[in-house]
């Protein structure tokens, strides 16, 4: 059998589909058509049945939300869907392998468009490793594969590849390369990928960098053949591993260029002792000056270590824990004392008559733990004003 012509008769018959959405009206159910036909040429076999073909939003471990995705390529044996419906679903990233905007006319407008979402969804993909059992009760950890962002059109639009790859450069060059798409096909015309070393095809989304520039390569009737082979080889690359829903029950926060986790980053706002019922949030200054005053005037230490100068020794029963090994930083340019360390006569020398709120305020007692950037931090909150937050 002569697959490239087999694939051209496809392509034809996706073109003839294409033309007969054009009678549709509604420009909403169109495209809802033409991402369609699409979706079924993918679904009819040509995936193994391990990838799931969805449309929707995908949501990440950083509180965040990716704009609406024409086809979501998701891991249908291990992955979930945390909203379900015939016409839209809500995927955890973690389970995401990569999304395809379609486009009925790939005009630089349209492409532009196309290009902001998928720098929006490469933005929230976690990073680290992925650790996995294997035979033997061994464990395989490796890093955490990017996911992939596709634009795929049905025709150009008063225009032509090398002209969407001027557009494409203009883009990149002010788009960092983690962001960039892997591919973008127009049916019967041709394909634009990134190359790199001479001879160099690269397509998987940790291959593409600086180093690397897009390419317009003019297939014309063996455009979606080729398309086809890098979106199943991409996938194929892939090892996700487990969705680790706990990431999704209480996300961290991206203020800025910080991602923050922790129960200090968000509270509600006090006036006069008072709940006001609006909740307030660390500011990025506030994280930039925490951040800063660490990296000049604190070292790191362990978490045990903290413990010990709050308190004077380890809390009973945390002896031998993995946690007190932790790295951590201590917040504390007052020069705070722990609470073992205040005693009666600190108490006692004060103009005022103290409160139990005063001498802890006063003390490494009161504290507040956030993760920033994945760096665990313990911050003193002594001397912290209505400034350091601000209304959500």
């Amino acid at each position: 059998m002569d697959t490239r012509l087999l694939f051209q008769n496809i392509s034809q018959k996706m073109r003839a589909d294409f033309d007969v959405s054009a009678q549709i009206k509604h420009s909403s159910s169109k495209g809802t058509v033409r991402e369609n036909i699409l979706r079924d040429f993918l679904a009819e076999g040509r995936l193994p049945t391990k990838y799931g073909l969805g449309s929707g939003e995908i949501v990440g471990r950083v509180r965040d939300t990716s704009r609406q995705c024409d086809v979501v390529v998701y891991d249908k044996l291990n992955g979930v869907t945390l909203l379900y419906d015939e016409s839209v679903q809500v995927f955890p990233i973690d389970c995401v392998y990569g999304i395809i905007e379609v486009k009925s006319s790939l005009s630089k407008t349209e492409f532009l468009d196309a290009l902001e979402k998928i720098k929006a969804f490469k933005g929230m993909a976690p990073h680290g490793t992925v650790s996995q059992s294997i035979m033997g009760g061994f464990t395989m950890t490796h890093p955490r594969p990017q996911p992939f962002g596709m634009v795929f059109a049905y025709s150009l639009s008063s225009n032509s590849l090398d002209s969407l790859v001027d557009n494409l450069r203009e883009w990149e060059a002010e788009t960092p390369a983690n962001l960039w798409p892997n591919y973008v096909c127009v049916l019967e015309a041709g394909v634009i990928y990134h190359h790199g070393k001479p001879f160099e095809t690269c397509l998987d989304s940790n291959q593409i960098t600086k180093s690397t520039w897009p390419l317009a390569l003019q297939h014309k009737e063996d455009s979606l053949f080729q398309f086809y082979c890098a979106l199943h080889d991409m996938c194929a690359r892939m090892q996700l591993g487990p969705v680790e829903l706990r990431h999704y029950y209480d996300p961290a926060l991206q203020i800025g260029e910080y991602i923050v986790y922790g129960r200090g980053v968000e509270g509600q706002e006090l006036v006069s002792g008072k709940e006001t019922g609006r909740t307030i949030r660390i500011t990025e200054s506030t994280i930039a000056k925490v951040v800063s005053w660490c990296a000049t005037n604190g070292t790191s230490m362990k978490y045990g270590d903290v413990l010990k100068k709050q308190f004077g020794l380890l809390p009973l029963g945390m002896e031998n824990t993995a946690m007190l090994n932790r790295e951590v930083f201590l917040y504390n340019p007052d020069n705070l004392p722990g609470i073992h360390e205040i005693g009666t006569t600190a108490i006692n020398n004060t103009e005022q008559e103290p409160t139990l709120n005063s001498v802890f305020s006063s003390s490494l007692a009161n504290v507040i733990e956030l993760v920033i950037n994945g760096q665990l931090y313990v911050i003193a909150m002594n001397g912290f004003t209505n400034a350091d937050y601000e209304k959500v």
